[in-house]
């Protein structure tokens, strides 16, 4: 399994179009076909920014119905319809395989999706789908392992000591605590203290960063 973290533009798609114009924040929360449910935040914390937002929405020739179902003075929870004659990003993430993990967050033209595919050529079908289907698709993140806590690939006596040190302080600025002193309450002199954290450290850039993933697909 491969999680991924995409942003996915286009132009003339209703919601890259209007959260482009306006300075908004839109998270989807729920997807049902063409329906969608979510809230909008107005990011200068103005309601005539909301109510500008609701305006172009239901002025757009994609979008079939639209309707505010709760508002605050920044935010406006809302329900739309949408009606475009080719299909949705969502729509073209499910038909290559994969999901998108909700809430899709759109921001300044972008969408954002956090997406789960069961193998490499998932992702690849996956990746095809949407450079043909879309303007701009860049990959942000990707993991072969997304349900791995520190627990699945530390050993007990690196979790240990790594979570002892950062308890104790030892990554604060200033530090507060030495590696001598967290060898002694964990009873292990500091060669060996240093060694566990080290050892710990490595695994969890190695976690993140994973360029050998990233130069499977061929991404710089």
């Amino acid at each position: 399994m491969l999680k991924s973290k995409i942003a996915i533009s286009t132009e003339h798609y209703y919601s890259c179009e209007v959260s482009k114009k306006l300075p908004v924040r839109i998270s989807v929360i729920a997807v049902n076909g063409p329906e969608g449910l979510g809230f909008v935040e107005a990011l200068d914390h103005k309601t005539e920014t909301l109510d500008k937002f609701v305006k172009l929405m239901k002025k757009s020739d994609q979008i079939s119905k639209f309707s505010v179902t709760h508002k605050t003075p920044t935010m406006y929870w809302n329900k739309s319809r949408h009606k475009l004659d080719y299909p949705s990003i969502h729509d073209s993430i499910l038909e290559s395989g994969s999901m998108t993990i909700l809430p899709i967050i759109i921001e300044n033209g972008v969408q954002y999706h956090n997406i789960l595919s069961p193998s490499a050529d998932s992702f690849r079908k996956l990746l095809s789908y949407l450079q043909e289907r879309f303007a701009d698709v860049n990959i942000r993140a990707l993991s072969s392992k997304p349900t791995e806590t520190l627990q699945d690939f530390l050993t007990d006596k690196q979790y240990e000591t790594l979570m002892l040190a950062h308890r104790k302080g030892y990554y604060k600025i200033p530090r507060k605590i030495t590696l001598e002193e967290i060898g002694e309450e964990l009873g292990i002199k500091r060669v060996a203290c240093q060694e566990r954290i080290r050892r710990a450290e490595q695994k969890i850039i190695d976690y993140y960063v994973r360029d050998s993933l990233f130069n499977d697909f061929g991404f710089q």
